[in-house]
């Protein structure tokens, strides 16, 4: 345990490690005034026990003849005031730490998250493509949490706590050597024999929570994200099932870890209350039911229980739930190291673009991708004239979503490079190049905002140009469609765009292209989903921009290509054929076979 609390400390920020040994110190600082709160108590029992001893040669009567009182009930009150100022200032201090270092491990909590979030969202297209989104939320908005409140809440009680506990313990020592001995070894016997028993238990439930948690966040966005087909396909059941009984293994390791983590306070407490009734006992007997002597003592230890026990209570309880919240901490060890030393892209604020003046070329591009042994594409040589129209086809698996990455610049070639006219494209100038880019996927993410905030998504609402939204709506042949809604522009979508129908929810991904004046437009696989009469009208919104703008379309169904100035046939990986639709259909056979069955 120690060594990942130190794995997690090294994943600190400097500033962060500063303003933690800061708050140790006001640890300290609380520990000590406590502790002299406490001890207070003590001389202002024994004072009003025995009061003549304001009469004797005392430190006590000293005092008392230096005040100037002229009772004893005057000098009783001033030392009751005054000891209730002292706890009054020990509590202060108290609340203004724990106060302290609750809102400090908040804050690193949503600063993990933070972190997490911008680290995986400034990982490249391979990352997400390979990943699993729910596995991400879950880590961001589960795990963190559980970081935050699991292991640095809890990890800063105990600092405090166990500053405290010494400082108790050496104040009873100091008292009573004989007696502290005796009752530090019985409760630290007995939380050694209880954590040792429990803490396997603890780390298992710990793993046993991430795990379910994840598949719990699966299966939300699973039944969520594929309503329709759940719906459709009379599913649902077997969602509500297995969510449900996730749900049962969830409440039982949380139950059970929660109840090891509560369960031994009784059995302390136990052994306290059993040890202070003996004290008592022996303290009535050995001084012969003297009162005046046997209060001032049992007060000492009475106090020193009230104050040690809970303290003892609160770092078993940590360390309880640390162990338990462990795997969550593992989970994301990782991913929080690379954080720190991963280099945001250099460019990805900028706003300049690299429009082609001339052409586009691919040349010489392979790029096979991690843990495969094939290339997906090799050797591939493309030229695309500027304000042309090209066509990109060929069977599932060909390479055609791997040539379309490459060109939109998500993924970099092994081999080969990418040139806008005689530039070639790269880490330095990849965002420029990506701003002159409008890209339509076959699939469009809508977000359950406006028409306006999904046109120009990503762009604070108080920053989108209406004026923009309302021509590139015109222009994606949706504007008539707009203008009969209520609230126009500012109608809500539903989420993922459940209230447009899929040639709308098409075209609000072609007016999102060119929201951001670009001039090169790839549509992959568009209007594969679409049924004809809607796909005849997404292509003439499309072949609007003929001799305007360079455009990329990449197909299954011949047809949507047929307009082309020149088509690239992709097989295994390689170009097998190019040039227009008429050329290609009387010399290749592939592409005969591929236009009868589309």
């Amino acid at each position: 345990m120690i060594k990942l609390l130190k794995n997690l400390f090294a994943l600190l920020t400097r500033d962060q490690q500063k303003r933690f040994y800061l708050l140790q110190v006001f640890v300290v600082l609380m520990a000590v005034i406590e502790i002299f709160g406490v001890a207070s108590i003590v001389p202002f029992i024994s004072l009003v026990t025995n009061i003549d001893q304001l009469e004797e040669e005392s430190f006590v009567g000293q005092i008392y003849q230096l005040s100037g009182l002229s009772s004893h009930e005057q000098f009783i009150l001033l030392t009751g005031v005054g000891v209730l100022i002292l706890l009054f200032i020990s509590t202060i201090i108290s609340i203004f730490t724990i106060w302290k270092l609750s809102m400090f491990a908040s804050k690193i909590g949503t600063d993990i998250a933070d972190r997490l979030y911008t680290h995986y969202l400034r990982q490249g297209w391979l990352f997400h493509a390979s990943g699993s989104s729910a596995q991400l939320t879950k880590k961001i908005s589960t795990e963190c949490l559980r970081v935050s409140g699991g292991i640095l809440i809890p990890l800063m009680y105990l600092n405090a706590k166990i500053v405290l506990a010494i400082l108790m313990s050496l104040s009873i020592f100091i008292y009573d050597p004989q007696v502290a001995v005796i009752a530090i070894s019985i409760f630290a016997f007995a939380y050694f024999v209880i954590f040792r028993i429990v803490r396997k238990h603890l780390g298992y439930y710990g793993a046993v929570i991430s795990n379910v948690n994840e598949k719990r966040f699966r299966l939300m966005n699973e039944g969520f994200g594929g309503i329709k087909d759940v719906l459709l396909l009379g599913t649902d059941n077997d969602f509500i099932n297995r969510f449900s009984l996730s749900g049962n293994s969830l409440a039982h390791s949380m139950g059970r870890s929660q109840a090891l983590v509560q369960a031994p306070r009784y059995l302390m407490e136990l052994i306290a209350f059993g040890s202070m009734i003996s004290l008592i006992l022996y303290l009535i007997f050995s001084l012969d039911s003297n009162l005046s002597k046997v209060l001032p003592i049992l007060s000492v230890y009475a106090i020193g229980a009230i104050k040690l026990l809970p303290a003892v209570q609160q770092i078993y309880s940590s360390l309880a739930i640390i162990k338990a919240n462990i795997a969550a901490f593992e989970s994301i060890k990782e991913d929080l190291d690379n954080s720190l030393h991963i280099e945001p892209s250099l460019d990805n604020t900028s706003k300049d673009c690299i429009y082609p003046i001339d052409k586009i070329s691919l040349e010489n591009i392979s790029f096979t991708y991690p843990n495969k042994t094939e290339p997906a594409v090799e050797n591939i040589n493309m030229l695309i004239p500027v304000n042309s129209v090209i066509g990109i086809v060929g069977p599932s698996g060909s390479g055609k979503s791997t040539i379309i990455d490459i060109l939109l610049g998500l993924i970099d070639s092994n081999h080969g490079q990418l040139k806008v006219d005689d530039q070639i494209i790269n880490n330095n100038n990849r965002r420029s190049w990506q701003n002159a880019i409008g890209f339509v996927a076959q699939s469009i993410f809508l977000s359950e905002g406006t028409i306006s905030e999904n046109v120009a998504f990503g762009v604070p609402t108080n920053q989108i140009d209406l004026n923009q939204v309302k021509e590139v709506l015109k222009l994606a042949h949706l504007s008539e469609y707009v203008e009969t809604l209520s609230d126009g522009i500012h109608t809500k979508v539903g989420e993922r765009g459940v209230q447009l129908s899929g040639g709308q929810r098409q075209r609000i991904g072609i007016a999102r292209a060119l929201y951001n004046k670009a001039e090169v437009l790839v549509f992959d696989e568009a209007t594969s989903s679409l049924d004809g009469v809607t796909e005849k009208m997404i292509m003439d919104a499309i072949h609007d921009f003929s001799g305007k703008k360079t455009i990329i379309l990449i197909a299954h169904r011949l047809k949507t290509v047929q307009k082309c100035d020149q088509i690239f046939y992709i097989s295994e990986g390689k170009v097998n054929d190019n040039g227009t639709y008429e050329e290609l259909l009387k010399r290749n056979e592939h592409f005969k076979k591929m236009a009868i069955h589309s």
